[in-house]
């Protein structure tokens, strides 16, 4: 190895300012053998000791060696010997921040070069990356060893800093080679470049007071740049007028301009500003950073559940209901033909992405969530092959897991229970944290923007889009039609389109591959079923048995409960599913499955069963006409042979109506009725004769033959 020449002896000039290593210093005086020099305050970084400013004295030989070596570095010279080195090359000695960073780096190029004493590692890169772990370990401890050692003289709650450690193994090898190049003299980085370059229009104490007004101004009211800016230059100008009235006057601040008031609202943080306009909520919600999302590997591992106010106007009519529904049916069911809004309930397959379940209705409520969980159980192809759909739905099974917010109706005890009986895992998300159900979350955007902007009379999600847009005035679909596209746009548009997502096929394609692979459990257990979506009702027990919806069900135990028992009422459990059977349920604690009586229904639905209701109620009308006119003519006739032989009964008037009414009540005691005063027994009965017609010969037919008596008493007993 060539050696290098020995360095010569050199001295500084008198008032030149240097560094060697972290401490820096000024030259105050020079002579032939060396300088004596004045070093400045500062903090060791390793044990975070403050070192006083102290005189010294260098020798020439020394001075020389450094400088040959670059441990000595000049910063400035005097203003007498031409242009500052430092306005060159470095504006200023460094920073604690930067001698924080450089010690940061030092404790990893130590952990280096300690395996690389000890040969356990190779001075190549590729040992760095291989030794990686352990470089990070030793490193992080030497880190932490020196925060706690700066940290002794601090006041208690003070943070400790601590700086990102390296991501890799060449981030190390690249801070170890220029520092085994320089002697182990460790340099500083290129941290005072980044950000905000020299030679701004504003100082630093500018910016400071303009970003205090505008934190002040920037809230959730979420105010223009205009505002902000204006606000800036007022509290600017009147800071300047305090300032120049001062016995000695200050230095004046600039005034800014619209840009710069911009760009210092730009420079806040993206987490901060929407804190400070938006809420802390919907900050979360909004700039919650995301991963490699929720992986799932078959179909119905997880499905996702949700409620989305549909932002479209209605007319809740069904007309293909209208014939057969009275005006009073119609407006007990909701269906006034109003434009209202309505609730989609909706349920997402995650790992295909298919509709596996799907209602409307007027309101939230439980029953609309039991009634879509049951859907997934459902065969749907019937519904495509309704509205003419060209592609299969053939999304149905039993899920493993059911994701639902925590809004009241998903926790109530009904819902709960009725998922322990399917054998769901109930995972009740929190609610305001969509990116926890991302899928269906998903779909309801994919909704909005691909159907609902389709048709007229949409309410929009805000008043300011919504803008003079009267959506009940523009409404023009019925809920039928409404009902009969969604239904035909999620199975031949949705489940047949292709996602954004690398290397993700249609959901309909995705359903199809998987279930090839591994078919879904489906549950045939009708008994498990009516459990879990059935309803809950009491029916008495008679001899027939039970009878629901006019369907009798019978069982050995319920006649013989009917003949040994007083008590009659019975709780029973009916899915309209499978209305063959029904769970039955003695008040003892038994419970057993009651079959219908007629065989015909024993694999039929509720549909079915309205289906035959309605036929009857065609049947009925038939030869109505005739029925009514044979009856009309049978009272007639009945009527004339009454009117011949005096039988009809005479309709009083409204006088003698009345008569009849006190008489029936005349002798009626009631505490709020005065007493009646009552004549002689035979008031209105027997007329009295007058005084004229009592005397002797006034009635020649009955006193004329008697004479008269002087000594008559009048007694009739005598």
């Amino acid at each position: 190895m060539m050696r290098q020449p020995a360095s010569s002896p050199m001295v500084l000039a008198e008032g030149s300012e240097f560094a060697r290593g972290y401490r820096l210093g000024r030259v105050y005086r020079s002579g032939p053998t060396g300088c004596e020099v004045i070093w400045q305050e500062y903090i060791d970084p390793e044990t975070g000791e403050v070192i006083k400013a102290i005189a010294d004295f260098i020798p020439a030989d020394i001075i020389g060696r450094e400088i040959s070596r670059g441990s000595l570095r000049i910063l400035r010279l005097p203003p007498e010997m031409g242009p500052n080195v430092a306005e060159i090359a470095q504006e200023k000695s460094p920073t604690s921040a930067e001698l924080t960073r450089a010690s940061n780096r030092e404790c990893y190029i130590l952990a280096a070069q300690n395996l690389i004493d000890k040969g356990t590692m190779k001075p190549v890169r590729a040992d760095f990356v291989k030794n990686f772990d352990q470089l990070l370990g030793d490193g992080l401890r030497e880190a932490n060893a020196r925060a706690s050692r700066s940290a002794r003289g601090a006041k208690c709650g003070t943070a400790l800093v601590m700086l990102r450690p390296p991501q890799c193994g060449e981030t190390i090898y690249r801070w170890w080679r220029p520092w085994v190049a320089s002697a182990q003299m460790l340099k500083m980085d290129s941290f005072r470049n980044c950000g905000r370059k020299v030679g701004d229009r504003y100082t630093d104490e500018e910016d400071e007071f303009y970003k205090s007004i505008i934190e002040v101004r920037l809230t959730e009211e979420r105010p223009s740049i205009a505002s902000i800016c204006e606000s800036v230059q007022a509290a600017v100008r009147c800071e300047n007028e305090r300032r120049l009235a001062l016995p000695a006057p200050e230095a004046t601040l600039a005034v800014p301009g619209y840009n710069w008031v911009w760009q210092l609202i730009a420079r806040i943080a993206p987490a901060d500003h929407e804190v400070r306009t938006r809420g802390m909520e919907v900050a979360y919600r909004d700039l919650h950073t995301l991963g490699l999302g929720l992986q799932v590997t078959r179909v119905l591992e997880r499905v996702e559940l949700d409620e989305y106010t549909v932002d479209l106007m209605l007319f809740l009519r069904m007309i293909g209901l209208d014939v057969f529904l009275t005006r009073e049916e119609a407006s007990a069911f909701g269906l006034d033909g109003t434009p209202k809004r309505v609730i989609l309930s909706a349920a997402v397959d995650v790992y295909s992405g298919a509709i596996m379940g799907l209602q409307i209705a007027r309101s939230s409520s439980i029953e609309v969530t039991l009634r879509t969980i049951e859907m997934i159980y459902l065969d749907k192809q019937p519904l495509a092959d309704a509205i003419g759909a060209e592609m299969p739905w053939p999304m149905y099974g039993q899920p493993q897991t059911l994701a639902l917010d925590r809004a009241s109706v998903n926790m109530s005890d009904a819902v709960y229970l009725r998922l322990s009986h399917a054998g769901i895992t109930n995972l009740a998300v929190p609610a305001g944290k969509p990116f926890l159900k991302p899928w269906i979350e998903r779909f309801f955007a994919t909704f909005g923007a691909l159907l609902l902007q389709r048709f007229t009379g949409r309410t929009f999600a805000d008043v300011v889009r919504k803008g003079e847009n009267d959506p009940a005035a523009r409404a023009t679909v019925t809920l039928d039609e409404f009902l009969e596209w969604l239904t035909r746009w999620i199975v031949d548009i949705y489940h047949t389109r292709k996602p954004q997502t690398l290397g993700k096929k249609s959901p309909l394609q995705t359903w199809n591959e998987a279930v090839a692979v591994s078919p879904p459990m489906v549950r045939a257990d009708q008994k498990m079923l009516r459990h879990a979506f059935g309803v809950t009702t009491t029916r008495k027990a008679t001899r027939h048995g039970i009878t629901v919806e006019d369907i009798r069900y019978q069982h050995e135990e319920i006649a013989k409960w009917f003949l040994n028992e007083t008590e009659r009422d019975l709780t029973v459990v009916w899915w309209e599913k499978k209305i063959g059977s029904i769970e039955v349920y003695l008040p003892d604690g038994r419970s057993v499955t009651a079959h219908c009586v007629d065989p015909k229904w024993s694999d039929k639905s509720y549909a079915d069963l309205v289906e035959q209701r309605m036929a009857e109620k065609e049947a009925k009308l038939f030869g109505q006409r005739a029925r009514d006119r044979a009856t009309v003519e049978i009272d007639a006739f009945t009527r004339n042979k009454a009117a011949l032989r005096g039988l009809l009964p005479i309709i009083p008037t409204g006088e003698e109506l009345a008569t009849r009414t006190r008489d029936f009540s005349r002798y009626m005691g009631a505490p709020e009725r005065r007493p009646e005063t009552y004549g002689d027994v035979f008031d209105n009965e027997v007329q009295p004769c007058s005084p004229e017609e009592a005397m002797p010969g006034s009635h020649p037919g009955l006193l004329a033959s008697q004479p008269a008596n002087a000594n008559d008493t009048g007694d009739i007993m005598e």
